[in-house]
């Protein structure tokens, strides 16, 4: 039994390096921190630039021991050895909470909370089931993690009809928290707009277009390219950002703008620390995904004020409810998607007070303080 009055959570992810589930994972732990919790994060391979950022919080940041570089089956073995290291770290920090971010990590805690007598375990669904169509057997573990949860999560009304579908989860027992967004980077970066055109070299005509999302396949960086090459074909002033770690695409992606004869008006960005000063140099933002369960980016975007062009997948049509001159597109269809930026664009000239009302809405809606209040309710349910 955990001691009464006390609010200990313990969260568990793959590891922590830059990424949508990852940063907010941080930013809820902040938020704890900040209203007396004690919290730990286990991460099954420790890694990744946002350790150092937790631990400077006060959060115990704990190795499962997993190792991504090992072969297969000395990974199996790891990941069995996670699981008894997790199950001694529920059993002598005695959490209140017991939460897993990821799939595997739902499944993991999930098992780890019930052996322990974790008074309170609660698992995440953050993207559209498509692990399960890519990896059928990881359906079984789903499955088995719903049914040792006391409550399953979705960071959107997509994602909670998702997981209705494709497990048979009751959808009225799934509670839905949208992600939270930390606006001060956004609002600091805004008054660097001309000093960062300018080192992009962008004139003051110009019209500049970015997405920001790492270089996979289903992110629809192909088709983004070509809907950009039929829209710039006819409008020298289009620039196109492309904001993201390459993940093996780029040469591809570029030999493909060559011959749309585009390539010199596209700027491969890589990875990025600095999102939010590039963004307050955009003009439209585009998301091209195929897939998505809540977009983080599709959020900092209209954070800046940019009109979007998203694809209607996942939680993007939720994001854009009621967001003046922002277009949602059909996805994996460049023709829709060149349509959807030729409208974004012909409308830039009566945006400026559409953008105040873009920020204002995104920041009534998705509040890190929000994001972390709907939390914490859900943790006291243990107290």
């Amino acid at each position: 039994m955990t001691r009464q009055g006390a609010r200990r959570i313990l969260f568990t992810v793959g590891s922590l390096t830059v990424g949508g589930t990852e940063s907010q994972l941080v930013m809820l732990a902040s938020g704890l921190m900040a209203r007396g919790w004690t919290v730990s994060v286990l991460g099954l391979e420790k890694s990744g630039p946002l350790i150092e950022k937790l631990e400077r919080m006060g959060v115990a940041v704990l190795d499962g021991g997993y190792r991504a570089a090992a072969g297969l089956w000395l990974k199996v073995l790891l990941l069995g050895l996670c699981e008894i290291r997790l199950f001694g770290y529920a059993l002598t920090i005695r959490p209140n909470v017991i939460h897993g971010f990821l799939p595997l990590t739902n499944f993991m805690s999930a098992l780890a909370g019930r052996m322990a007598f974790v008074p309170l375990i609660i698992t995440s669904r953050r993207g559209l089931g498509k692990h399960q169509d890519r990896h059928p057997n990881l359906k079984w573990l789903d499955w088995i993690a719903n049914a040792l949860s006391h409550v399953v999560t979705a960071n959107s009304q997509a994602v909670a009809r998702d997981t209705q579908a494709r497990d048979g989860y009751d959808i009225s027992r799934i509670v839905v928290i949208p992600n939270g967004l930390d606006f001060a980077h956004l609002d600091d970066a805004r008054h660097r707009r001309n000093e960062t055109r300018n080192a992009l070299g962008l004139a003051r005509t110009d019209i500049a277009i970015a997405m920001v999302a790492n270089l996979i396949p289903y992110k629809g960086h192909a088709e983004l390219i070509e809907a950009f090459a039929g829209n710039a074909a006819g409008d020298p002033r289009l620039k196109l950002f492309l904001i993201g770690e390459d993940r093996g695409l780029a040469e591809d992606l570029m030999s493909n703008a060559r011959r749309l004869g585009v390539a010199s008006r596209i700027g491969l960005m890589g990875q990025r620390s600095d999102v939010p000063v590039l963004l307050s140099a955009m003009d439209v933002g585009v998301l091209a995904s195929h897939e998505e369960g809540f977009s983080n980016a599709l959020l900092e975007k209209l954070a800046a004020g940019l009109p979007v062009v998203a694809t209607n997948v996942g939680g993007n049509s939720e994001a854009l409810k009621g967001m003046p001159n922002c277009f949602l597109v059909e996805p994996q269809d460049p023709v829709d998607l060149a349509r959807g930026l030729a409208e974004a664009i012909g409308r830039l000239g009566e945006d400026d007070q559409n953008g105040k009302i873009r920020q204002s809405r995104i920041r009534e809606r998705y509040s890190v303080d929000a994001m972390v209040d709907a939390y914490e309710r859900l943790y006291l349910r243990a107290q």
